[in-house]
């Protein structure tokens, strides 16, 4: 096969989400090259403490940049003295009065190596049983935050080149397309030599081809599918007992290639493969899908639905991308809502909030439901619901329990309608451990060994022993708990010491910006306020970022939007917004927000997708904040990905001229937010420039009004703009686009 040829095949099937780049293994699998050891305590005790050093030394990291940056760019020695006193490290200190602006830049730099901490190196044991002495401490370990693998036999090295193969992108409405299939792989096998295999989309394609993946037929076809894959691979047979279940012809041996076939969980799919919709050898985890119109099928379940039933797949998209309006019907009756004021522009508006996956609570907010329909439809005063549709509701005489019960009847009505319509047309969709253990092990079988098995928290030891048994591996992935109520109740009471101490001192607990930013009274925003909306992803969480803003541009407040939450992780966010958003009216510097929660951990946490500078958080809270101060206070030591841009979301190489400094006359009609500080390039303040030149003719009458003068009909030679206006009696002129200045042609 010609080298071109290869070329083009790859690339046909890397754009359709068939194949993935090359790629080292290592970046594919953290246990890539570590031989298995035996489990210790000595080695549990390592790995316990090398997730703690991690985190410790992120935490670390952080504290000292926040020492610096109190100092600010130019400090006294008297308060750099104070600051070594306080506890700043004499070599930081020293490294960073080096160079000229040292200081904030060693703080950008430190802030920086925070958010690329590397992650501990896993532990990689012998599969077998644990012993029942170690447990403790490998869970303990696995609270810290530990990752641990049980591997059969020992990875390829890290530097392996590697791709990755989404089966289930094989299966198209029109059936299996195995040429493709067969033809993308060997020409990636001939091009890598001694690489990688990585078999992903298992699960997904058993679905798409109408199949259970806990059947008997459906585990004959996953193993099917992956005996294709390594015959094409490798250069095997592919026998005549695998081509059944798939209705193909078997395939005789061909040149004999030392690429290897691999089943395994990735670390990070969504890089790899963002189409992907099963990972590994896994079953598909939900068939419901958000799109920007409206909610779907995945696309493993429409495939699915169109071979098992196509009769009733129209039906069935039909009936999900309405979901939001039966779940208002279901839950509160349109006629209920009517009889109380709702217009249809309003319930249509909540449908559509609905159909999108947003809560009960988010759907009838002001947001979604708008100013003018609550104060001219529903006589309410619409400062009073800014993110809480519960009290729109409620001031609309829904009770209580009528709230509660619609919560219920919304929270993951859409993935339930979907599941429920698949369980209809004979889809089986609950997989139990033991299929999947079924599925993973009739694979091993074909490849003769190389499948791993992830293994959940809830799911525990006891899976990852049965995974093992049976001659799979397994991967085990902890996540660091919080602290105890012993520790919170220990620092409140460390803080209260520490604040009597600053009194008894006489010493200002805060910084004197924060002292003189706060205020007695609240400062309201006014009734039409400027914002922006932005929708992104946390570990496969989506979140809605709503932000307002005084007529100066600085933030005012903000409400956050989740679905697929349980009803009291929604409403712990929502309220959290509520006494952010109160504590900026009440004059609370954003750095401070920023400062206490950027970087804090808990679930979910991981790949950011939909934000252009944010692409990994360590929890929800650790997103919202640092997408604010990248926002609204210009911290880009906060963001991975380095993105320029004029103000209108192009590079600024495509610009025709630099941003203008953001100007407050274009605050008030520019969220400061939005454009991230930045004043768009084609956005000129006419009346600024045109009071800057009169104010120059009129010197000597500076209590006058300024009065813009009309335009000449005479255009400006500089730029062709029919703008011109005359500056004094002298004939002299100027243009309000380019600033121009010149003399009237007679």
């Amino acid at each position: 096969m010609p080298d071109q040829s290869l070329d083009e095949i790859l690339s046909a099937a890397e754009s359709d989400g068939l194949i993935s780049a090359e790629m080292p293994f290592g970046r594919l699998c953290r246990a890539a090259g570590l031989a298995p050891q035996d489990m210790t305590p000595h080695a549990l005790d390592h790995l316990a403490s090398a997730a703690s050093v991690a985190s410790l030394q992120s935490v670390s990291q952080l504290a000292l940049a926040e020492m610096l940056e109190r100092l600010g760019p130019a400090p006294r020695n008297a308060e750099l003295a104070e600051a070594l006193a306080s506890g700043l490290p004499q070599d930081l200190l020293e490294e960073a009065l080096r160079l000229p602006g040292g200081i904030l830049r060693t703080a950008d730099a430190l802030r920086a190596a925070a958010v690329d901490t590397p992650a501990p190196p896993p532990a990689v044991f012998t599969a077998g049983p644990v012993d029942v002495a170690l447990e403790p401490s490998l869970l303990a370990a696995l609270r810290e935050g530990g990752e641990v693998f049980f591997l059969q036999s020992a990875l390829p090295a890290a530097a392996t080149p590697a791709r990755v193969v989404d089966v289930a992108q094989a299966v198209s409405p029109d059936g299996f397309e195995d040429g493709f299939l067969v033809s993308a792989i060997e020409a990636a096998a001939a091009q890598m030599k001694e690489g990688v295999i990585l078999l992903t989309g298992l699960g997904a394609a058993v679905m798409a081809l109408g199949l259970d993946y806990g059947s008997d037929d459906g585990i004959a076809a996953g193993a099917a599918l992956t005996a294709l894959v390594r015959s094409a691979a490798t250069g095997t047979a592919f026998s005549a007992a695998h081509a059944k279940p798939l209705g193909l012809q078997a395939r005789k041996a061909s040149t004999k290639r030392p690429c290897q076939v691999l089943i395994l969980p990735i670390v990070d799919p969504m890089v790899a493969l963002p189409e992907c919709e099963s990972d590994a050898a896994a079953p598909v985890r939900a068939v419901l899908t958000y799109g920007d119109d409206a909610p779907s099928l995945t696309r493993a379940a429409r495939l699915g639905l169109a071979a098992r039933a196509p009769e009733a797949l129209p039906g069935v998209l039909d009936q999900i991308s309405h979901a939001g309006a039966q779940d208002l019907e279901t839950s509160l009756g349109t006629a209920r809502l009517r009889d109380r004021g709702f217009t249809e522009a309003a319930l249509d508006r909540v449908s559509r909030a609905l159909g999108e996956g947003l809560p009960l609570n988010a759907a009838f907010s002001r947001w979604v439901l708008g100013d003018e329909i609550i104060s001219h439809d529903l006589k309410l005063t619409p400062e009073n619901f800014d993110a809480d549709g519960r009290g729109v509701l409620s001031a609309m005489g829904f009770s209580r329990a009528d709230i509660a019960k619609a919560e219920a009847a919304i929270d993951g009505a859409g993935e339930a309608l979907a599941s429920r319509a698949l369980q209809e047309c004979g889809f089986v969709l609950d997989v139990s451990a033991e299929d999947e253990i079924r599925f993973a092990a009739a694979c091993n079988k074909v490849l003769g060994g190389g499948v791993t098995v992830p293994v959940s928290a809830r799911a525990g030891l006891d899976m990852a022993e049965a995974i093992t048994a049976d001659g799979l591996s397994a991967h085990l992935m902890g996540h660091r708990s919080p602290p105890g109520d012993d520790v919170r109740d220990r620092m409140e009471h460390i803080l209260s010491l520490a604040e009597e101490l600053a009194e008894e001192a006489d010493t200002p607990q805060a910084t004197p910006e924060f002292t003189e930013a706060r205020s007695a009274a609240r400062t309201r925003l006014p009734d039409r306020r400027k914002g922006y909306i932005q929708k992104a992803t946390v570990g496969g969480h989506k979140v809605y970022l709503h932000t307002g803003e005084f007529d100066d541009g600085q933030l005012g407040e903000i409400f956050l939007d989740m679905h697929k939450e349980g009803a009291a992780f929604r409403s712990l966010m929502n309220n959290f917004a509520i006494a952010t958003s109160i504590g900026l009216q009440y004059g609370v510097p954003l750095e401070e927000f920023v400062d206490a929660f950027v970087f804090t951990r808990f679930e979910p946490a991981g790949q950011v997708t939909g934000n252009d500078r944010i692409t990994r958080a360590t929890s929800i809270l650790d997103y919202i904040f640092r997408e604010l101060a990248v926002s609204y206070l210009g911290r880009d030591d906060l963001a991975e990905a380095d993105v320029t841009h004029d103000g209108l979301g192009r590079g600024a190489g495509d610009a025709t001229r630099e941003p203008a400094p953001f100007t407050e006359e274009a605050a008030q009609i520019i969220s400061r937010g939005f454009s991230r500080g930045q004043l768009p390039d084609n956005i000129v303040i006419l009346d600024k420039r045109r009071a800057e030149k009169q104010a120059e003719s009129d010197l000597d009458d500076e209590s006058e009004e300024l009065a813009p003068p009309p335009y000449l009909e005479q255009g400006c030679e500089a730029c062709g703009s029919f703008t011109l206006f005359a500056v004094g009696e002298d004939g002299d002129t100027a243009c309000d686009t380019c600033g121009e200045e010149g003399r009237l042609s007679r």
